[in-house]
């Protein structure tokens, strides 16, 4: 049905942004996938499509969820803690995680024939109007997006709002700069594992490294970046990995960056138990040896690690339950106890 009309022509298709002519086809340098799209063909991510020579994407302005969330749902604890951003997201991924935890929004086809283009401008007067501190693509991979949020992010930073995504971190420098150049502010990098993880689950053949990058690159932007690690039983919920991953948390990322261990719960193609307290325990104080200064556990609402600690005396300073900050004891972001700073952007 699709080649029986011009697909040029509907609202949600795009001139892609970031493709070079590689012979008769098209090579993406969104992410690195490194997809080359023959004219008619399309991107493993589903949203790219080779139209006359020329790259496509099919969901400009294709958004199939919008809602005012809490920061720490995304989870940035160290970004604006206590408000809320406008939470966003167009169809599909450029993974294949068989445990993903939003496979329905994940796995879910561009509808170019159906699609209509959200106005950037509606985006904006909805966090508005709700309160939020600003906008932040999330649930699916936000870089399938990079062309709307380069707009969309230059009218919300026209607006005085934050403008952030969660993502795998899969993509490569060169969109990284544009969308720093665009306005994105902060950045929440979803890290899935070893390279073998990547590889083999996640249909990622670079492996772990171009994440890690993602992780310095933006912090040495000058961009806020926190990372998570969904600990997924039978996979990396064991101590070898998880050391590892804090080996290279502490290299590419450093000790003042949150990393989030968050619990995995059984979800579309992967059915092992949930992550097991213990595991999630453990791998708190494993990074606290480390030297990671801001371990959190995620995905197991009230518990103790969810809370911000002083590094330097261990006094309760941010306390959080169910996706909310509860009680700010800081002084002006310090420990009223010794005066330490907390790393946080507000």
């Amino acid at each position: 049905m699709l080649d029986d009309i011009k697909l040029i022509e509907l609202p949600t298709v795009h001139r892609a942004y970031r493709w070079e002519r590689e012979g008769g086809a098209a090579r993406c340098g969104v992410c690195h996938q490194g997809c080359l799209i023959g004219e008619g063909e399309w991107g493993f991510c589903r949203v790219k499509v080779n139209l006359g020579g020329m790259l496509h994407t099919v969901v400009y302005g294709d958004i199939v969820s919008c809602e005012s969330r809490p920061v720490e749902m995304k989870p940035f604890f160290h970004f604006h803690p206590g408000r809320s951003m406008m939470t966003l997201c167009g169809p599909s991924c450029n993974m294949r995680c068989p445990w993903c935890q939003n496979y329905r929004l994940s796995r879910a086809e561009p509808r170019p024939l159906k699609a209509k283009q959200v106005e950037m401008i509606d985006i904006v007067r909805a966090a508005e109007e709700a309160g939020d501190i600003g906008l932040c693509v999330s649930f699916t991979e936000p870089t399938l997006m990079l062309e709307y949020c380069m707009g969309l992010f230059r009218e919300a930073g026209a607006r005085k709002l934050a403008c952030t995504f969660v993502s795998n971190g899969y993509f490569t420098s060169d969109a990284l700069h544009m969308l720093a150049r665009a306005g994105m502010n902060a950045l929440n990098v979803d890290i899935k594992g070893s390279a073998d993880v990547y590889r083999d689950y996640c249909q990622a053949p670079e492996g772990d490294i171009p994440a890690w990058n993602t992780v310095k690159n933006s912090l040495e932007m000058g961009l806020h970046v926190e990372v998570v690690h969904l600990a997924v039983t039978g996979l990396n919920d064991n101590q070898e990995s998880f050391k590892e991953i804090c080996r290279k948390h502490m290299e590419y990322a450093g000790a003042d960056v949150p990393l989030h261990i968050t619990a995995y719960r059984p979800a579309y193609e992967y059915d092992e138990p949930a992550t097991s307290l213990e595991f999630l325990e453990w791998a708190y104080g494993a990074a606290k040896e480390a030297g990671i200064l801001f371990p959190y556990l995620g995905n197991v609402p009230g518990h103790r690690f969810e809370n911000t600690y002083c590094p330097g005396c261990g006094e309760l300073l941010l306390e959080r339950s169910e996706f909310s900050l509860e009680r700010d004891l800081t002084d002006d972001w310090r420990c009223p106890s010794c005066g330490y700073a907390l790393p946080v952007v507000c």
